[in-house]
């Protein structure tokens, strides 16, 4: 899923720096940490031995909103025609905030479903992630290209081309599967161009844009105590209410020394921001430990490490876990210039940028979306020192003075307005979600409109039912993929006209 949040730990992906507070690779720190908002699982280093596989290049406009600016780009695409037979629909899996992989063309139960329907397969990359950069560098004038606005008219024009000059059938029908923020795109790309899109699929979609995304952590937190235990959500809350009065009490220096942070933790005007990340830091790495496999045998074993510590107080134990956790550290960089520094680089190569999209990934939530996963609530275990305050600070400080406040929040409502949040008003789109999924919060979960529906799948969590139907579905995931193809179905052969 960005993609699923997209929502997103990139935010504190990054944070090894040199002493002299220069950046340095983070890739390390970035695999460590990027499953705290999964997507779904791809094989590590997968690559496609498909002879019908094969990829190519899309050249459009860097700006297509600007008469006068006429440069364009080539964004990188796959396509697989196995299964198409003339006059088939097209199926496209539409790309999100990370770089490009033939992976569902080739499995999956939307591959399954092409497989039936005689459907040629296709996926994009977005601009700006992968190799598909629109720009020479990553710097902030360069940035302004990159919104979902400009993302959607490179689909849709990428869509005609290739009903009118690949698949040479302008009545082609088009289904879409977007998960996570390119669940977004799909389901607004229905909305925006139904003469292009017949339908989409939306699993596990981050639909609405939120400023404070406070309910993240209440759904981990709700997880930790249905899977872990009522003891083990107590040890966090605790160890993280004991450090924050110590810290509070001018004692940051034992906190320091208990998780060997590189750098002192001090209280005032300047250093809260530091006392943020470490918090921060800690509670984006219980996050991952619990979402990181997709399935609830990781809180299982959370607890169970946690429960078992010998250690005198909890804070102790979670210090140790963290240790563990980032074995391959010295030391750890949990203060706010090395967070910043680690979204400094520009130049769209490095792993940060080519493999996860860190820099482009957060000016994106600056600038339109939110979700950012504050600790505001007090109906979860992470303390209540994760704040706006850090993340409109973490905006600004990479990207720029202009990008203050009120920038930020306006961004965020108009993302609301121009889609419609959580009534996109649309028909023949899907939402399917994970019942122990944290984005569903942002996703739609009802919807009754006219070749539209919602599913939500008890038992699981992000984009599960992407993947094809296995003997380990439970009965509810099996009726939710026969669902699936129902709906599809009904796209192709019982059309709607768009409301």
């Amino acid at each position: 899923m960005v993609h699923k949040l997209v929502l997103v730990a990139v935010l504190a992906l990054a944070a090894v720096t040199l002493a002299e507070k220069k950046p340095i690779s983070v890739a390390p720190l970035v695999d460590k940490l990027s499953n705290a908002n999964p997507m779904p699982k791809i094989p590590e280093g997968y690559k496609s031995e498909n002879a019908r596989t094969t990829g190519h290049l899309f050249r459009t406009r860097v700006d297509h909103f600007n008469p006068q600016k006429r440069e364009t780009f080539q964004f990188e695409y796959f396509s697989n025609d196995e299964y198409y037979r003339p006059g088939g629909p097209i199926f496209v899996v539409v790309g999100g905030n990370h770089a490009i992989s033939p992976y569902f063309l080739e499995h999956g139960h939307f591959h399954d479903v092409a497989h039936y329907e005689n459907a040629w397969m296709f996926t994009n990359e977005h601009r700006f992630y992968g190799n598909s950069m629109p720009t020479e560098d990553l710097s902030v004038e360069n940035l302004r290209y990159l919104t979902v606005e400009q993302a959607m008219v490179d689909l849709a024009e990428w869509i005609f081309h290739l009903r009118n000059s690949v698949v040479r059938d302008p009545n082609a029908r088009v289904i879409l599967l977007g998960t996570g923020y390119s669940g977004a795109i799909a389901t607004w790309m229905r909305q925006r161009y139904p003469h292009l899109v017949e339908g989409a699929w939306v699993s596990s979609g981050q639909i609405e844009a939120r400023f404070n995304f406070k309910e993240y952590a209440e759904e981990v937190g709700e997880v930790i105590r249905d899977f872990g235990s009522d003891e083990c959500y107590s040890q966090i809350w605790r160890a993280f209410r004991t450090a924050e009065n110590l810290i509070d009490a001018g004692l940051g220096s034992t906190v320091a020394d208990l998780f060997n942070t590189c750098e002192p933790i001090y209280v005032d005007d300047i250093t809260m921001l530091d006392v943020e990340t470490f918090f921060w830091h800690v509670k984006t790495a219980l996050q991952r430990a619990v979402l990181e496999e997709q399935d609830t045998e990781t809180t299982e074993e959370l607890c169970e490490q946690l429960n078992n510590s010998t250690e005198v107080t909890d804070l102790q134990t979670i210090a140790n876990w963290v240790h563990d956790f980032y074995d391959f550290l010295d030391c750890m960089p949990f203060d706010f210039d090395a967070a910043i520094d680690a979204h400094q680089y520009v130049d769209p190569k490095v792993p940060e940028n080519a493999v996860y999209g860190l820099r482009q990934r957060t000016y994106q939530l600056c600038t339109e979306f939110g979700w950012f996963l504050t600790a505001d609530s007090h109906d979860q275990p992470f303390g209540y020192r994760v704040s706006m305050y850090f993340f409109l600070n973490i905006c600004r400080a990479i990207y720029g003075n202009w990008l203050y406040s009120e920038v930020v929040y306006d961004g965020i409502h108009l993302t609301n307005m121009h889609f419609g949040g959580k009534n996109p008003r649309i028909s023949n789109v899907l939402f399917t979600n994970g019942g122990l999924d944290p984005v569903r919060d942002v996703s739609i979960t009802e919807y009754y409109l006219p070749g539209s529906g919602a599913i939500v799948i008890p038992g699981y969590f992000g984009s599960e039912d992407v993947h094809s139907i296995s003997g380990y579905n439970s009965p509810e995931m099996l009726e939710a993929k026969h669902s699936i193809h129902t709906f599809i179905e009904s796209w192709l052969w019982e059309p709607i006209v768009p409301i």
